[in-house]
């Protein structure tokens, strides 16, 4: 019987051993490897992972499969511990980060809202999206002299949660962003000029594909029906409000240890519960 949870370093030399689809799979169940908050879905979930790893280390990537189908499980059950946090994951495949959505009676008519958001501080960055319906997500993480972003480190990053989002849940029908700058891209793309992109930003092809703007610039020209709208920052709007923190604690969790998924799922449902009470959810 598994009594204890995976260190960092062990999960992370799990993940090494994964190809690439499995280990955006496994990197998403991080929180349910690495702690035992008490609650036995979280419980079970890191013990799959623990034999998912195991099964890799014998080459059975078959095997490894099923484990990790059988933690996303586990981690999507709404039966959780009261209190864990981790109640309802999103797997979303090929998409790094966090993602979850949170349970509650939200409105159903009117358009889908989403808002997006970026943090950067110190060569550490975090993006975070949130959408009307109690979708949210997060990214962290720290640069080197590799980072092929380019001297316009907001701009491009504030793009980047945009294809997070869109990666992650589809398309809303309106997207609030609050940099007026990000907003003249994405107006630039849906008039079809693709080619306009940030000054400085690096083109070369990743080892996954094109680079992320140049996909997401493709993807928006694509997009009909969009409506993406400029909110002012830290004027109070909930959607983006929500959005800012998810982006904070996305950056703040790379360099500290707590529980970002429970935390964002924790704020996303306190922000969205006050959306919804007012007229401008309607």
């Amino acid at each position: 019987m598994i009594t204890s949870p995976m260190r960092i370093d062990e999960f992370r030399a799990g993940v090494a051993l994964l190809p690439a689809d499995l280990a955006t799979r496994a990197e998403a169940l991080k929180l349910y490897a690495t702690r035992r908050p008490g609650c036995p879905d979280c419980e079970s979930a890191c013990d799959s992972v623990r034999l998912a790893f195991s099964a890799a280390s014998f080459g059975d990537l078959p095997a490894t499969g099923r484990l990790l189908a059988a933690a996303e499980r586990s981690a999507r059950l709404t039966s959780h511990a009261a209190g864990c946090g981790r109640g309802g994951l999103r797997s979303v495949r090929g998409v790094p980060g966090n993602h979850g959505r949170v349970a509650g009676r939200w409105a159903t008519t009117g358009p889908l809202t989403a808002a997006t958001d970026a943090s950067w501080k110190s060569r550490i960055c975090g993006i975070g999206y949130v959408t009307s319906e109690g979708c949210w997500g997060l990214r962290g993480w720290s640069v080197d002299r590799h980072d092929p972003t380019g001297p316009s480190k907001v701009l491009v990053n504030e793009l980047r949660a945009v294809d997070l989002l869109l990666r992650a849940v589809g398309r809303p029908d309106v997207l609030l962003v609050d940099s007026l700058r990000a907003l003249s891209f994405l107006h630039a793309w849906q008039r079809g000029d693709t080619g306009h992109l940030p000054e400085g930003y690096d083109l070369r092809p990743r080892r996954n594909g094109p680079p992320a703007l140049v996909r997401l610039a493709e993807h928006v020209a694509e997009l009909d029906g969009l409506t993406f709208q400029h909110v002012k920052g830290h004027s109070g709007h909930l959607l983006n409000e929500a959005a800012d923190s998810l982006a904070s604690i996305a950056r703040r969790a790379v360099t500290e240890r707590f529980d970002a998924t429970g935390r964002a799922g924790g704020l996303v449902s306190s922000f969205l519960s006050s959306w919804h009470q007012r007229p401008m959810a309607a």
